[in-house]
């Protein structure tokens, strides 16, 4: 499956927190588009603590995708993305001991893309990830792609390194958000 143009519209305002109403905000930016993607869950942790918004393809659900973009912000999070992705390798290896394949992308003292598969680990479906971890003022905000199944498509793995690594972190006015407007 080619996932054309699958982030955008809703990453400048996926982080938009209702209760944030005194001070600016930060959200992930990107230039792609969601077209024929929708949300299928997303929670507000509360303030100071961050949130998480999940996409897939509109034919999928949230209880059976098979792709799935990851939206999520940890508020007040001071540790470098290189540390965070340290402690959820170690969480993953410790769900999946001996089945998790995990190696950093690229690394620098803001962000850190990264990418692991886990494979025929009990109660967990095969599936590969590639993600990116940036620092921001307010906390650490992640990007990531998942797919599910032995190994990810090389095109959807080439579309999302591109898109996680032009994406960026940006302070948006409550007031005067940040929009992408679809085209």
């Amino acid at each position: 499956m080619r996932i054309s143009g699958v982030i955008g519209v809703a990453l400048c305002v996926a982080f938009t927190i209702t209760g944030c109403v005194s001070a600016p905000i930060e959200s992930i930016v990107s230039g792609e588009k969601m077209e024929g993607w929708k949300v299928g869950s997303q929670h507000d942790f509360g303030r100071g603590r961050g949130s998480i918004r999940e996409f897939l393809p509109a034919d999928e659900s949230i209880n059976q995708w098979r792709h799935l973009a990851t939206i999520q912000f940890l508020e007040g999070a001071r540790n470098s993305p290189r540390a965070a992705m340290d402690d959820l390798e170690r969480t993953m290896n410790a769900r999946c001991p001996g089945k998790t394949d995990w190696s950093i992308v690229s690394d620098d003292p803001h962000s850190v893309v990264y990418e692991w598969r886990i494979h025929g680990c009990p109660g967990q479906d095969n599936q590969s990830e590639i993600a990116r971890m940036m620092q921001g003022n307010d906390g650490l905000h992640r990007i990531a792609y998942s797919e599910k199944g032995d190994s990810m498509d090389p095109a959807n793995r080439a579309l999302w390194l591109h898109t996680l690594q032009t994406a960026y972190v940006a302070k948006g006015d409550p007031q005067h958000p940040i929009v992408l407007t679809a085209k």
